[in-house]
Order: C-alpha cells, then sequence, then structure tokens
C-alpha cells in the first residue's frame, strides 16, 4: 500500500513535466530577443504582434530582459495625447561575430557587432572550386586581416558562421555528395575553418542562408512563412516555418535542384537523371545561349545582356520548370510569399514571370490566389547577411539553448 501512495505522489508526468514549462520560456525569451535584434526599435504591442505571443508574456519576458541588462527601453517622442509607448532595443553587447560567404568565384568575410551591425568586410575573387584548402585559408587570412583593423575588438569572435552552397549532413557536419563544389565532396567545412582560425564555426547551406538574410533585412522581414528559392549556378530553397528556419531530419530539406522532373532526362551531378537543374540553371542557361553564331565564349552576362529576345524565352521556360517543382512544395508548406534571389535573377527578370506563371497553375486557386511571387531585396549579399543573422542569433542564445532562427 506504501508503494502504491508513492506512485500515485510521484507519477512518471511529473517527474518528467518541469523542463517542458523551462524550454517554452527559454523559446518566448529568445523568439522576443531575435524580434527586438531583427526590426530595431520595437513597441511591446509590436513585439506580440511579429511573435504570436500574448501582450502578458510579452511584458513577463521583457521584464526579464531589461532585468538582465540585454534590452533596453525608450520612451518613444509624444506626438499627441497620452503615455508614449516604450521602445525596446537589444542592449549594446561586447564582442563581435563574424560571416562567410563562400561563392563560386568569390569569397566575403563581415565583421558585425552583436545587433547584426556591420563593422568590416573583404570580398575577394577566387576560384573556389578549384581548392577547398586554398579557399579556406584566404578566408582565415581575410578574417585575421579585418580583426587587425579593429585593435577596439576582442581577439576572438562570440561565433562564427559559413555558408557553402550544398547540403551539410546535420550530424557528422561533412558536405553530401552533389555539392556544387566538387573539391569539397566529404569536407567538414566548419572544422577545417576552425582549425585555422582558433574558434568554433557553424557551417550552413548558402540558400538556408539567404532564407535568413532575406527574413532578417529584406523581402521576408514582416513575414512569418516562405520560400525563398536560389537560382544560379544551381537551385535551391530555404524554407521559413512560422519565423524559423527548417532544416529537416539530415539537414537536406530545399534540395529542390534535384527534384527529378524528367524520368529519362541528362545526366544530373548528383548522379541522377532528368533533376530540375538539368532544365534550369547557370550552366544550362549558358550551353543553349552559347548555340547562337558569335556566343560561343560569352559569358551569362553577355549572353542575356541588352533584352535578347532568346535569353527571355529560355529564362522564362527555366523558370516555369522551377515554379513547377515549387508549387509542388507550396502546396505542402503552405507558405506567404516565394522570394526569388540569386545571379539568374539578376540576369534576368523573365525568370520570376515563369515561376509565377507555373505556381500559379498548379496551385489550388485558393493558395495561387494569396501567394505572392516576389524578388528578393538583398541581391548576391543575401546569403552573407543571412550568416551574420545567425551568427548573432547564435552569439545571444542562453548557453544550451539552440538559436530560433537556426
Amino acid at each position: 500500500m506504501e508503494i502504491a501512495q508513492r506512485e500515485t505522489r510521484v507519477p512518471a508526468t511529473e517527474r518528467v513535466g518541469p523542463r517542458k514549462p523551462f524550454r517554452l520560456r527559454e523559446r518566448s525569451r529568445q523568439l522576443v530577443l531575435t524580434a527586438i535584434s531583427r526590426s530595431g526599435p520595437i513597441s511591446p504591442a509590436q513585439l506580440s504582434t511579429s511573435t504570436g505571443l500574448s501582450r502578458a508574456t510579452i511584458a513577463s519576458v521583457v521584464s526579464e530582459l531589461v532585468g538582465e541588462g540585454r534590452v533596453v527601453g525608450a520612451a518613444e517622442e509624444a506626438s499627441g495625447r497620452g503615455r508614449p509607448p516604450q521602445l525596446l532595443s537589444v542592449a549594446p553587447a561586447r564582442g563581435y561575430v563574424v560571416g562567410i560567404d563562400f561563392g563560386h568565384s568569390h569569397i566575403s568575410v563581415a565583421l558585425a557587432d552583436r545587433s547584426g551591425a556591420v563593422l568590416a568586410e573583404h570580398n575577394q575573387d577566387l576560384d573556389v572550386d578549384a581548392s577547398s584548402e586554398a579557399a579556406l585559408q584566404l578566408a582565415a587570412e581575410s578574417l585575421r586581416a579585418l580583426v587587425a583593423t579593429r585593435p577596439d575588438l576582442p581577439a576572438a569572435p562570440s561565433s562564427v558562421v559559413m555558408g557553402v552552397p550544398g547540403p551539410i549532413d546535420n550530424t557528422t557536419g561533412r558536405l553530401r555528395a552533389g555539392t556544387l563544389l566538387p573539391g569539397w565532396t566529404d569536407l567538414r567545412p566548419a572544422a577545417e575553418l576552425a582549425a585555422l582560425i582558433g574558434s568554433p564555426v557553424l557551417a550552413e547551406n548558402d540558400a538556408n542562408l539567404s532564407a535568413l538574410g532575406e527574413l532578417a533585412q529584406g523581402a521576408g522581414r514582416s513575414v512569418r512563412n516562405f520560400l525563398y528559392v536560389k537560382a544560379a549556378t544551381g537551385i535551391g530553397a530555404g524554407v521559413i516555418i512560422d519565423g524559423a528556419l527548417y532544416r529537416g531530419a539530415r539537414g537536406t530539406a530545399g534540395e529542390i535542384g534535384h527534384v527529378q522532373i524528367r524520368e529519362n532526362g541528362s545526366l544530373c551531378r548528383c548522379g541522377s537523371r532528368g533533376c530540375l537543374e538539368t532544365v534550369a540553371s547557370a550552366g544550362f542557361a549558358e550551353s543553349l545561349l552559347r548555340q547562337r553564331p558569335g556566343s560561343e565564349n560569352l559569358g551569362l552576362r553577355e549572353l542575356t545582356g541588352n533584352g535578347s529576345p532568346a535569353a527571355g524565352r529560355v529564362f522564362n521556360d527555366m523558370g516555369r520548370a522551377i515554379g513547377r517543382v515549387v508549387a509542388d512544395v507550396s502546396s505542402s508548406v503552405d507558405p506567404e510569399y516565394i522570394i526569388v534571389g540569386g545571379r539568374l535573377v539578376d540576369d534576368a527578370g523573365e525568370l520570376i514571370d515563369g515561376i509565377a506563371a507555373a505556381v500559379n497553375r498548379y496551385t489550388q486557386p485558393y493558395v495561387s490566389a494569396q501567394l505572392q511571387v516576389i524578388r528578393g531585396a538583398l541581391g548576391r549579399r543575401a546569403a552573407l547577411v543571412g550568416a551574420i543573422a545567425l551568427a548573432v542569433s547564435t552569439a545571444n542564445s542562453p548557453p544550451g539553448v539552440p538559436a530560433v532562427t537556426m
């Protein structure tokens, strides 16, 4: 009887229950911190709208954060009767974060303070595909050179985030087969760079970082659910759900470039046949447009210049192919916006028209009626801005609590 009474007093649900309120509270705190850092001075009412948290929860969390010195408030300038609302900002923090973007022909390195403001930046042209060792070494040297220009900063960054054009295994940190950097396959880029700079590094897919960049400072700034499509050397996507990046179980969510659309199509670099990238990518566009006499040695920008009708048709057709896949994804995740970026958008706006036409054709009317396809606001800086945003979120997260934007 005594044993039964003890089991009644301490059921299993009570033994494990206290952890859940803690996690919910920490998530609320991080949602508020992320919203304040992303939006700048913001009122409690605006915080409630942007985070979906109740005003009572906002008031309680803000009170805690102000007491800890992580958030500061100032009254808005009065414009009429009544008490002006308080505007909240992230308190200035010592230290800095690092964002690094590895493209195919460039490396961009930026230092930012812990509010996300860029302090220094260096961009360098390099054939990144040719040698992972040379590219990583150059990134490390660029970082050291930037830090040397700022003697006011600590020697070590608070966090470092690097972006690479390929899927990264969540468990091993290795670049999976199919990356656009052939010499980097099976490499652990974060571990390699960390060994060179002496600080921990987080590696992320560049399309995911571009999505975070648009969420933080671009076309997705006021949007909770959207799909970012990067159209460049390859085709990738970043999925934002409820204001957070969705990676999937293995870190490969958004790899739409390898969705098969032609069963007996051309061989893809991933080893499959008929993938989306075989009919929609920079390389595919170049191969078609170079068939015109005198175009054999021209780059993509020259091939698409001066309003070429042929280029317009090629890009519109590629957009329709991308849009067909995006329509299927949209039916599953129900985004508010499709935000399109990458260098193919810079070179030919017809791509977006094609994507929009296919999305409208292949989604249910009630979905397409409220789904907008728009151009990204950050251009080719999206991945770098996203790397900084993720680095800030990581640096500002309490120990042991994942950053919300991750």
